[in-house]
């Protein structure tokens, strides 16, 4: 039957089956890290499910405590937009609803999961379909264009936040969602009554996910002004807005006594308050290290860990250019340019511990737009297309090794690590280290061979693009010189940074020794059969040097006087 479906359809659908793969078989969770970016949206979800309200005492006394808090009357809250805290709330009222009907143990854990995947993973696959499809009539090589789709889907940041229970990938969901309803209207002449009602409601979701989204809001909103017509219909988009607003003023005077307020004044962590009470809720002055570290820098720059986006330096000249799409183009820049410029001027513009500079999640898409019309005009420029389609391919593989691999393994990344790749990831391959995922739980698979199955969809996404060329000749030159422009890609971020490697081992120590799922790496495979009673000789002469390498010094005496017990024990024959 799948050779009677058309082409064009075929794609979407298998582009939409590589990305729902990839961001519903992993489940990374570490329960004593307490992330407060997702636990606290979390415990607001649960507050408002099981006790009608915004306020998170009850669930802080049954869950411990988290940060990112705030204190107001005696009310525990969360200092978040409360958007995302309030599309969970079917999930997790769902969940309850089935455990109390099968008559099983609620577990906090599959809650959390099914706030990720219907709050989160859906709405940006959601939306994934229908970006793949704008994309595509934009025109162009469909291989550069694949590769652009796929490298925002699976090779950055958007992927790691996409997977959990927090609003990054859901602002830039909102953003260019409104975005592409309102600049295809404009092109039309006309919008229906729905879909203005829908451009209007994402463009106030921005915010009402992330306060930070407040300018692409505000440019959204003007943006309107230009694009609905018939000029009634702007009742419509009106209304549409209206719901998020209210929703977020609704909780500023439920949590914090006025609709105007939110409760970033109120924060009971000390340092974090003293921060936003500088300047505007933290914004006082430009703070010239963000500006470049957050597009730049190879640990965490916005073009650096997703490099097809460089693209987008071609695309902008061009499409300014372009009479017809000179508008739509000086509104996407601003969204982003607002967004950009607002960030350096917070505080905590670097955003603790994270894959990629997160707060510019929202500009994904618009840059994917720029890079595929800077693809389009490589293509037409070069005497050899297929080159262009082989650096675009490359440019993916980058993006999916950078950003993917820390997305899929551990989505909070300390600021410590300077190359996350061969400060973390390697390290936790290669001791068996992996997250929670459908392996494990479906047929029981351990360690790094649980994550097998999501190395070979990366190797398909990373390949899918090329697939496009007509000709096996063409598939085969883009697959392998993409092959080797990614290698070279790579090359100084997997190179070792002499002047961090000891606070990078401490990180590494921190996360390796607070792994979850606890007892499935190579460590505690050989300790376990040292209990049992069967461990190698291989077995110990490892044991101390795998402490080593994972940076925790102060088990690596004990572990030499268990292997010395052991011996006594099981004396050679």
């Amino acid at each position: 039957m799948w050779h009677r479906i058309p082409k064009r359809t075929s794609r979407v659908v298998s582009a939409i089956a590589i990305c729902a793969f990839a961001y519903l078989y992993v489940f990374p969770l570490f329960e004593r890290v307490n992330n407060p970016n997702e636990n606290v949206r979390f415990f607001m979800t649960a507050a408002i499910v099981e006790d009608g309200t915004y306020h998170i005492n009850h669930v802080r006394e049954r869950w411990g405590w988290v940060n990112d808090a705030a204190i107001y009357e005696g009310h525990y809250c969360s200092v978040k937009a409360p958007a995302t805290s309030l599309l969970g709330v079917p999930a997790y009222w769902a969940y309850r609803e089935f455990a109390e009907l099968r008559g099983v143990p609620f577990d906090r854990t599959v809650a959390l999961w099914a706030c990720r995947v219907l709050a989160s993973v859906l709405p940006c696959l959601v939306f994934l379909f229908f970006y793949y499809e704008w994309l595509r009539r934009r025109g162009g090589e469909p291989v550069v264009r694949d590769a652009v789709f796929m490298s925002i889907a699976v090779g950055s940041m958007f992927y790691a936040y996409a997977i959990l229970f927090v609003t990054h990938s859901l602002s830039a969901v909102a953003a260019f969602g409104a975005f592409m309803i309102l600049r295809d209207a404009r092109h039309r002449g006309s919008i229906g009554w729905g879909a203005a009602s829908l451009a209007g409601f994402c463009a106030t979701l921005v915010t009402a996910t992330e306060y930070p989204g407040v300018p692409a809001t505000f440019i959204l909103c003007l943006y309107a002004l230009l694009c609905v017509r018939p000029l009634p219909r702007l009742f419509s988009f009106a209304g549409g807005a209206l719901i998020p607003t209210l929703a977020v003023l609704h909780f500023h005077n439920s949590c914090f006594g006025s609709p105007f307020r939110p409760g970033h004044r109120f924060l009971e962590n000390d340092e974090f308050r003293d921060a936003m009470n500088e300047g505007f809720y933290g914004a006082a002055n430009i703070h010239w290290e963000a500006a470049g570290g957050l597009l730049f820098d190879p640990a965490y720059g916005f073009l650096t860990i997703t490099p097809i986006l460089f693209f987008a330096f071609f695309g902008i000249p061009r499409l300014l250019q372009s009479k017809r799409d000179r508008i739509d183009v000086w509104v996407a820049l601003a969204v982003c340019g607002a967004t950009y410029a607002f960030i350096c001027t917070v505080n905590n513009w670097r955003g603790g511990w994270t894959v990629g500079a997160r707060y510019l999640a929202l500009a994904l898409p618009f840059f994917g737009w720029f890079a595929l019309e800077g693809g389009r005009w490589l293509v037409r420029l070069s005497w050899m297309p297929r080159g262009v389609g082989a650096v675009s391919v490359g440019l993916l593989g980058g993006g999916i090794l950078l950003s993917g691999g820390p997305s899929a393994y551990y989505p909070h990344l300390p600021e410590t690590f300077t190359r996350p790749l061969p400060q973390l990831i390697r390290w936790l391959v290669r001791h068996d280290y992996a997250p929670y995922n459908a392996g494990r739980y479906l047929f029981e698979w351990t360690g790094s061979f649980s994550v097998v199955p999501l190395f070979i969809v990366s190797v398909i996404a990373y390949l899918w693009p090329a697939w496009s060329e007509r000709k096996v000749i063409d598939k085969l030159v883009v697959a392998i010189g993409s092959t080797l422009i990614a290698s070279w890609l790579i090359t100084p971020f997997i190179a070792p940074d002499g002047n961090n490697e000891i606070a990078a081992a401490d990180a590494r120590r921190f996360v390796m020794e607070f792994w979850a799922p606890a007892n499935e790496n190579l460590i505690s495979d050989v300790e376990t059969r040292m209990r049992e009673g069967r461990a190698s000789e291989r077995d110990l002469e490892r044991l101390p040097g795998l402490y080593i390498d994972e940076g925790r010094m102060n088990d690596v005496e004990r572990a030499r006087r268990n292997v010395a017990q052991y011996r006594s024990e099981h004396p050679a024959p």
